[in-house]
């Protein structure tokens, strides 16, 4: 769940609710919508993405999707992430 106000992002087990870890750092900034496609956690932020491998929630970077680009939605098809750009109104696959 990211956690916009602080600059983290916080992992719950879905069946309980229990916190598993709070994350930050790797470029969170602003973090609004987060996606897993099975081996990796993607968290958009206000002008990047963030990465995480999912099993043992190790940082993998964050890269620049473009100033003035507001990545807002994330999601993922398995194979590829999907991120929408509300500043230049595009589609960008990751």
């Amino acid at each position: 769940m990211p956690n916009l106000g602080s600059n983290t992002v916080t992992v719950v087990r879905a069946a309980s609710g229990a916190v598993l870890a709070t994350l930050s750092g790797n470029g969170l900034s602003f973090p609004l919508t987060a996606a897993f496609d099975g081996q990796r956690i993607l968290v958009t932020n206000n002008d990047s993405v963030s990465l995480w491998k999912a099993a043992d929630l190790t940082p993998l970077g964050s890269v620049s999707t473009g100033a003035g680009t507001f990545a807002e939605g994330a999601a993922s098809d398995g194979i590829n992430f999907w991120i929408t750009l509300a500043g230049t109104n595009q589609l960008a696959r990751f």
